[in-house]
């Protein structure tokens, strides 16, 4: 593989950052009408889903998965690898979120992202207690002030699909990221259309999402009798696509036993 290609599968880190803005935002009315089986504490259903995507040609398989740990303890986990002729690379991105429920609410407890094309790995550890939150980013670390509500890149997804579901979505959402910069997240409904996809067509919700500290327009396809699950992103810089993902597989998990 050229320097070329390798410095664009780099900025995959950069396009799953938009799945932060509306992976698995589930409608309040589905929980109402019982359509999914979330576990408890947690107003997401326990998933597996695989997308397909592509990012500056370069064809990407993206994969996320919820399980629910111990208690009110969840683990997110998303990867993405080359697919196609490049599927012989044997590198992929990965990133691991822990969070916990309180007090009707989403937590982050640690995160963690390995990069295997940028040797950019980093690892967040949240300190509600004394109000902090530990960074660890390619050998060097910091120390940042953090209070409910500043949440890391996977743990913002299940808050606003958790929020949503309660019917207590708030108008902005934080997060930080790895360099420890904080970002303001702001989310509309656009508008509703059906939409075809390998699982067949799909009547679904197309959220909109704004970078606020960057010229970044993000499209979302939402399917709410699909258990609320993302089925298709579009990120655009200015007026050009750089990116769209596509949903092909989707299963549910069963939750762990009491």
């Amino acid at each position: 593989m050229t320097k070329r290609r390798e410095a664009d599968i780099r900025l995959l880190p950069r396009f799953m950052l938009a799945l932060a803005a509306a992976m698995l935002v589930v409608p309040a009315s589905a929980a109402e009408e019982g359509a999914p089986e979330a576990a408890p504490g947690l107003a997401v259903p326990p998933h597996e889903a695989i997308y397909h995507a592509s990012v500056r040609g370069i064809p990407v398989s993206v994969g996320l998965r919820l399980e629910q740990q111990d208690g009110d303890y969840f683990q997110y986990r998303s990867w993405a690898e080359p697919r196609g002729l490049l599927g012989f690379i044997r590198r992929e991105l990965t990133e691991t979120s822990l969070v916990h429920i309180e007090d009707g609410r989403v937590v982050p407890v640690s995160y963690r992202k390995r990069d295997e094309f940028g040797d950019r790995h980093s690892a967040m550890r949240f300190d509600p207690y004394a109000g902090e939150v530990h960074i660890e980013y390619r050998g060097s670390s910091q120390t940042l002030d953090w209070e409910p509500g500043i949440y890391d890149l996977l743990s913002l997804r299940l808050a606003l699909a958790h929020d949503l579901a309660r019917g207590q979505l708030a108008e902005v959402y934080r997060v930080v990221d790895d360099r420890g910069r904080i970002e303001e997240v702001d989310v509309e409904v656009a508008a509703r259309e059906t939409i075809d996809t390998p699982l067949g067509k799909l009547e679904t919700v197309r959220l909109e999402y704004r970078s606020r500290r960057r010229d970044r327009l993000f499209r979302l396809w939402i399917a709410p009798d699909m258990d609320a699950a993302l089925v298709a992103l579009e990120q655009y810089e200015g007026d050009s696509l750089r990116g769209r993902l596509n949903i092909v597989e989707y299963s549910r998990l069963e939750p762990a036993a009491p």
